[in-house]
């Protein structure tokens, strides 16, 4: 196939821009102990994203790396799913049970659909997206998932384990669409710290009709007003109509007094929206301060008992007046 629209596709399998999917029908790198015997499959990539007219196709290549040493057999299905947690977890939908409002799996194919990987070799996987021309405009979500044909079995008693690996699809059909997204909470881990740095917890919602990836940074000033701090948030996907944690350390270990933290984030398909929210919170080494006013308390009564003493000693010496005659 040609690709007759433009598609912009992210392989994410490089630097931070990975989608790690742990969850009960979807591990993207799986390694399994068996006995002695080790079954390390990597998928390549592990997630894609693409952006795709109404009526527009794309095709392109998926890997499955048997770094074991035994054949393993593998059956690849198309298959939705969803991130409805608040770290990103994606969750394997049963056929059929996803709305059309988000779902891709009808749209996509993949050739093999059953093969069998040698041990230390890669297969390739050819997958083909057709998106139809009455598509929704917005995002669209599904997993290649590679099912074992072998259930992977335990030492000893105990019950098989069955294990799915795969590539996620993040699909935007191009088109006006509603982008809207929140700050649902920003504030310290503890309003007051002892020492720093300090963790600043960041939820944001998204209302928006497609997936989001804010991009931004948090900013700590101080009583004057001055930044001592900038870090970046954390850049993951927010899946639509749901929520996502990030957690920021700022500051250093040694810090005194009232800070105020900002966060300053950007979205959307422009990213021309903004986020913004500002939290305040106090560090104080409490030990070392307690330590330090206790040896000013020591030096202002030593230095009172010095004068007391002074003032003593010279009416001690002085003599008394002579008497009149």
């Amino acid at each position: 196939m040609s690709t007759t629209t433009k598609c912009k596709t992210k392989y994410l399998a490089k630097s931070a821009i990975i989608y790690t999917a742990v969850s009960a029908g979807l591990i993207l790198s799986a390694k399994v102990l068996f006995a002695q015997e080790a079954r390390s499959i990597t998928i390549v990539p592990p997630g894609a994203e693409f952006r795709v007219d109404p009526g527009g196709k794309t095709e392109g290549i998926l890997k499955v790396v048997n770094s074991s040493n035994t054949p393993l057999t593998f059956k690849a299905q198309i298959k939705d799913f969803i991130v409805d947690d608040t770290v990103g977890t994606p969750h394997i939908l049963p056929d059929n049970t996803l709305s059309k409002k988000y779902s891709a799996s009808a749209w996509i194919a993949v050739s093999p659909d059953t093969f069998t990987i040698e041990p230390g070799k890669t297969q390739q996987v050819n997958y083909y997206l057709q998106v139809p021309s009455d598509a929704r405009p917005g995002g669209h979500y599904a997993a290649v998932v590679y099912q074992p044909q072998e259930v992977i079995g335990v030492r000893g008693t105990g019950a098989g384990v069955e294990t799915h690996l795969g590539t996620l699809f993040y699909v935007r059909v191009n088109g006006d669409i509603v982008e809207n997204a929140t700050v649902t909470k920003f504030s310290p881990e503890n309003a007051f710290s002892e020492y720093g740095p300090v963790k600043i917890n960041t939820q944001i919602a998204n209302y928006s009709d497609s997936h989001i990836r804010p991009i931004g940074i948090v900013v700590v000033k101080n009583l004057l007003g001055q930044t001592i701090f900038s870090g970046a948030l954390d850049e993951h996907n927010i899946f639509p109509e749901a929520s996502r944690d990030f957690t920021t350390e700022v500051g250093d270990k040694l810090m005194f007094g009232p800070y105020t933290a900002e966060l300053r984030a950007n979205y959307g398909t422009n990213n021309n929206l903004t986020l913004f929210a500002s939290t305040t919170f106090f560090v104080l080494p409490w030990k070392i301060a307690g330590i330090a006013l206790l040896g000013i308390i020591a030096i202002v009564l030593l230095i009172i008992f010095l004068r007391r003493r002074k003032k003593s000693a010279q009416h001690q010496t002085t003599p008394p007046p002579a008497p009149q005659a």
